[in-house]
């Protein structure tokens, strides 16, 4: 089936990628506008990066929560509102001048987007199966790429504008919430209070071993994504090659584009080989990527490793969504998926320090080597174990 048809056949689909575009909007649009803050509210860098860490941090802790309620009460009942309070409270901020008070908001406003983002995946497992589940996950996948490489120039253009420019596009949030709540179907098999627990399923005969993989597979991920490439490699742009912000910030959109494109072609991939081989497969790829980079000469290597390391985000992030959803079993999918999202959170969080505590001791570049060097020995070593292991994961027909 073709992608426009799925997209013009109901507007759910619509609404979920929408969806989508406002849960990566937290961060990557109020990157850029930071220093126009630091300068506006007269505040520290230390205490303008707050605004990313107070937005990150709640996703680590609530987002679990959320998933058992959605999976109690259901989706929509938790997405829609997700979607107002990410939109009130992100654009709240222009309203204040006392900055405890911002953050808190904030720290409000990145729990409802770790709802957000994980609902909409959790809504393509519910609604779709087999290939169509596959393909959407793919196009979900490619437009929270989209939303990653535009939002930071979007933000920073904006931010020349007035600093309160970036935070009043949060409202977009409300704008999706509108037609959800009249479009938005209902899982039938899900907010019915299902006999069975959580902790049942678990503690139960179901191997919990695929899901152990693939949530650290996940924190793996967004560790290498958020500390490797987000973090360490804008100062090597800008310390070794001297780049402006807008340049560093044009290579850094390379990967966001290989993944997205990759992405696209998941459920082409996995007619070859098994989600667990893809995924060994990224992080191969993550590996190659940085190592290059660590001992690149010139920027077209660093612009060619950076293209390797997005095809790595293509193989690796879309699939482990895919694996999940095949495996969850319907009336737990927003429980298993939630957890997914505060793996995830917990990446993003931890990413940065680790990656530049280790540099203030060997170095940027040499950080890189480190990480890039783990990354590939993982991807080797999962791509060696046996067809009969790696079977466990495949997703299914």
């Amino acid at each position: 089936m073709k992608r426009s048809q799925l997209l013009r056949e109901s507007p759910v689909t619509t609404i979920i990628f929408a969806s989508t575009l406002v849960a990566v909007m937290g961060v990557s649009l109020i990157s850029p506008a930071l220093p126009a803050v630091q300068d506006a509210w007269n505040i520290s860098e230390a205490q303008a990066s707050l605004l990313l860490s107070a937005f990150t941090l709640p996703g680590v802790f609530l987002t679990i929560p959320m998933g058992l309620l959605a999976d109690r009460i259901g989706r929509k009942k938790i997405l829609v509102p997700s979607l107002v309070v990410f939109g009130l409270c992100g654009a709240g901020v222009v309203l204040f001048s006392d900055f405890e008070t911002i953050l808190v908001l904030r720290a409000v406003q990145g729990a409802a987007s770790s709802a957000i983002a994980t609902l909409t995946v959790t809504l393509i497992g519910d609604l779709y199966t087999g290939e169509k589940r596959r393909t959407l996950i793919g196009m979900n996948a490619a437009i929270l790429a989209v939303g990653a490489a535009g939002y930071p120039l979007l933000g920073g253009a904006l931010a020349t504008i007035s600093w309160t420019a970036p935070f009043i596009c949060f409202l977009f949030g409300i704008v999706v919430a509108l037609p959800g709540i009249v479009y938005l179907e209902e899982p039938s098999d899900t907010g019915d209070g299902a006999s069975t627990s959580i902790r049942e399923f678990v503690t139960g005969s179901t191997s919990m071993k695929p899901y152990l993989v693939l949530y650290t597979a996940i924190f793996g991920i967004f560790l290498l994504l958020y500390g490797a490439q987000l973090t360490v490699v804008p100062f090597i742009l800008a310390n070794s090659y001297g780049y402006s912000s807008g340049v560093i910030g044009l290579l850094l959109g390379l990967p966001a584009v290989m993944m997205g494109l990759t992405a696209m072609q998941g459920e082409r991939l996995l007619r070859s080989v098994s989600s667990f081989q893809s995924i060994a497969l990224g992080f191969t790829s993550y590996g190659a990527g940085l190592v290059l980079v660590s001992v690149a000469d010139s920027v077209y290597l660093v612009a060619g490793a950076l293209l390797l390391f997005g095809l790595g985000q293509g193989l690796a992030e879309p699939i482990t969504d895919t694996a999940l959803n095949e495996l969850a079993p319907d009336e737990f999918r927003g429980s298993i998926m939630s957890i997914r999202t505060s793996v995830l959170r917990l990446g993003t969080t931890v990413g940065p320090p680790v990656f530049v505590g280790l540099a203030t001791f060997v170095g940027y570049a040499q950080t890189l080597l480190v990480g890039g060097g783990v990354a590939l020995l993982v991807g080797i070593s999962w791509l060696l174990v046996r067809t009969t292991q790696s079977s466990r994961i495949v997703v299914s027909d």
